[in-house]
């Protein structure tokens, strides 16, 4: 540490410059934040104990096992099919295709005595590739068709019954089966072979009603129905195949026609993997490009940005029209037209929209900001010059963003066992018959279900305010670091002897103010898990809501948000006051709030005019992303859906250039803060020098004053200087004699 650079407590009377001699401050708070903490280790080794997140992965059938793993027995449960081992068999099929995620069983956490729903549900070795329907068949025995199919499949490996059918009570009816080699042998079969009497009305087996063929997506074999819709509606007819689609879709919360569409993006993003690689490469170089001239040229580069935004905000949407244009009469004059070029042309309209929006909106902000544009420049220089002094503060973010993608991972990872964590429980289900030969005991089935214990809503909320206050933390952690960097160089006179600002700002957060970080964020925090609570219950009561309590509902959930973004600039300017005045939170925030209500036309311009720039580069770094992106794969004929490359492409870059300029925007918070603070306590006279710079005293109401004796100061220095090299000159003659 350079000496001189930081005040004593002693100096801190004079309020000149960051306080050197530190002490802890709300050591309260870290301790109620670790002891939160402890509280959520103790919900995770108790859902550790108790939960199973393969049962989310993989799926687990009605009796309780999970696909793909070997499953135990639990010690209260009778149910004979449960504990199987599932290794070989991963993917989870359901009887009834529109019951499924999350299964039908789930009703019963909600103090029900029966599902609504239910669908039998199997670990199988793989999903169904072959359609069976309850097909009459004319002279070949459709009654008995099913039956003889399953027992056909079964025999070549996939068995779409329940387990152990064909060993117990489906046995006869497996022997009757293997004697018959063609469809015409089933005619004249005794009744009791008949399907009806193995196939529930309920779908809850012993085998089901049809089966569809399936993909695998996430464990489960969910079916295709754009490439059966024809076939099923010759069995069915189109109502049952609508009834079927439209459950789906409203499960699924798409459409199931758009599925062969994400298969198709999907590809489309496998295959372009090489260039959105290269344009997420290339918007790293912009952003870093961007940033970089900012801090050597703020005030060309400023001018520049918002010149080339109005260009681009004029440009780009006559550009996207022109090309929908062209892409429109190109498809208007072919006489067969693909589904793919169809998309493409009704996505660059939307996109044409949605730009010509945003640009005009841009557009008229730069035209009425552009006189506020000044005193930015001015800020943008002094952010620069100090991010240029210690370039490694760009890469703080990537490290901030390393240590919240690992608390978001571990909460999710305990999440999963939270979610499981519940109790095996026998459900005694009625199997209902249209007719049956099974007896009493054989109609009725003993499956399994997870009982979810009673406090759960109370450790889900414990655990959601966990992630909203760690996540707060590290976010309020990197605020005041950055902070502290920059407070360093702007109450140092002599930039020369700044030494390590990132590592001491790191340093002063952790040693001292912890305490601080964690006031702050519990208050986000809070506010947080109060909109999520509100969200939930207006979710909930949508359907049962009037019109009244809706709008209610809405202006609560308005000002909330409004509140949430007020303590969060609060906070911000608090942290910036903590890290060179060394104060605790509440005096922190009395004492910005009085430095920002004393200048608070300054605040709106700085916050106004900043945000916009800033928002101009990021604009910037996404529209030069997106277009390099176009180009590169509009042309390629190998891609179909150009567009959701480009779009995950894009998405990468406008996060890439958010964590870039989030730091200076943390900077220029920071310097007017101080300089607010160094205006209110300094007025540039002997004994009382500003400690801003030349840029930023024009913007001081005696600026002129305060320059001639910052002038005649220098000019002091550099006589002493000189006297004191001819004193030592005179000195060296006189031994030399």
């Amino acid at each position: 540490m350079a000496e001189g650079q930081f005040q004593t407590k002693e100096e801190d009377k004079k309020d000149v410059g960051p306080l050197k001699d530190r002490g802890c401050t709300d050591i309260i708070c870290i301790l109620i934040f670790i002891i939160f903490l402890g509280g959520m280790g103790v919900i995770a080794y108790f859902a550790f104990t108790l939960g199973d997140p393969w049962r989310i992965l993989n799926g687990y059938d009605s009796f309780g096992n999970t696909c793909g793993v070997k499953n135990t027995k639990p010690e209260n449960v009778t149910a004979t099919l449960a504990g199987r081992d599932m290794t070989d068999y991963p993917y989870l099929m359901y009887f009834d295709p529109t019951v499924m995620l999350p299964d039908s069983l789930n009703t019963l956490n909600t103090g029900e005595t029966t599902p609504k729903e239910f669908s039998m549900m199997l670990c199988v070795k793989k999903c169904p590739d072959v359609n069976v329907y309850p097909v009459p068949v004319e002279g070949l025995g459709g009654d008995f068709y099913r039956m003889w199919t399953y027992n056909k499949y079964k025999n070549e490996g996939q068995d779409f019954c329940e387990y152990d059918f064909w060993t117990t009570y489906g046995e006869e009816v497996g022997k009757k089966m293997d004697e018959i080699s063609e469809l015409t042998g089933l005619s004249g079969l005794d009744d009791k072979f008949r399907d009806v009497n193995y196939i529930s009305e309920t779908s809850s087996g012993p085998c089901p009603k049809y089966v569809i063929k399936s993909d695998p997506i996430l464990s489960r074999c969910i079916p295709m129905f754009e490439e059966l819709s024809d076939e099923i509606k010759g069995y069915f007819g189109s109502t049952l195949i609508n009834d079927l689609e439209t459950k789906l879709n409203a499960l699924l919360g798409t459409d199931v026609s758009a599925s062969q569409v994400m298969q198709y993006a999907m590809a489309d993003v496998m295959n372009s993997y090489r260039e959105i690689a290269v344009m997420c490469g290339s918007s790293l170089i912009i952003s870093f490009i961007i940033i970089l001239l900012l801090g050597w040229i703020a005030q060309i580069m400023i001018y520049a940005i918002s010149i080339l935004a109005a260009v681009a905000c004029i440009a780009g949407p006559a550009y996207f029209w022109y090309v929908w244009y062209q892409a429109k009469e190109k498809l208007d004059q072919q006489t067969i037209k693909l589904e793919s070029q169809i998309d493409n042309v009704e996505t660059l309209m939307i996109y044409a929209i949605i730009i010509t929006v945003i640009c005009v909106v841009v557009l008229l902000l730069i035209i009425f900001l552009r006189s506020r544009v000044g005193l930015m420049v001015t800020l943008f220089k002094e952010a620069g010059f100090m991010v240029m002094r210690m370039i490694v503060i760009l890469f703080t973010p990537i490290i901030l963003a390393l240590f919240i993608l690992a608390w978001a991972a571990l909460w999710s990872f305990v999440s999963g066992y939270i979610y499981t964590a519940g109790t095996a429980t026998n459900l005694e289900f009625p199997r209902e018959f249209t007719e049956t030969v099974l007896s009493a005991a054989e109609k009725n089935i003993t499956m399994v279900y997870y009982k979810d214990h009673d406090y759960i809503i109370w450790v889900w909320l414990y655990h959601l305010f966990g992630l909203y206050w760690g996540t707060e933390f590290f976010l309020a952690c990197h605020e005041m670091a950055i902070a502290g960097a920059f407070c360093q160089f702007y109450w140092t006179r002599d930039k020369r002897k700044v030494s390590f600002p990132v590592l001491r700002g790191i340093w002063w957060v952790f040693r001292y103010h912890l305490g601080t970080v964690a006031f702050g964020s519990c208050i986000i925090a809070i506010i947080q898990l109060i909109r999520t609570i509100l969200a939930y219950i207006q979710n909930k009561t949508k359907d049962s809501q009037s019109e009244i309590v809706k709008y209610l509902l809405m202006c609560l959930q308005c000002c909330l948000w409004c509140f949430e973004k007020v303590m969060k600039f609060i906070n911000r300017n608090a942290y910036i006051y903590t890290a060179f005045k060394g104060s605790n939170f509440c005096t922190s925030c009395k004492k910005v709030f009085g430095l920002l209500m004393s200048n608070l036309v300054r605040v709106g311009v700085i916050n106004c005019v900043g945000s916009f720039i800033l928002f101009i580069g990021k604009f910037l770094v996404v529209m030069i992303t997106g277009i390099l992106g176009y180009f590169m794969l509009s042309k390629d004929e190998q891609i179909e859906y150009w567009a959701i490359p480009v779009l995950i492409a894009s998405i990468f870059a406008f996060a890439v250039a958010h964590t870039f300029f989030s730091v200076y925007e943390i900077g220029i918070d920071t310097i007017f803060v101080c300089f607010a603070e160094d205006e209110t306590k300094n007025d540039g006279t002997a004994g009382r020098e500003y400690y801003m710079s030349k840029n930023l005293m024009q913007w001081v109401d005696n600026s002129s004053e305060a320059l001639k004796n910052l002038k005649r100061k220098k000019g002091q220095q550099r006589a002493q200087a000189k006297a004191a090299k001819a004193g030592k000159s005179g000195e060296v003659a006189m031994e030399d004699m």
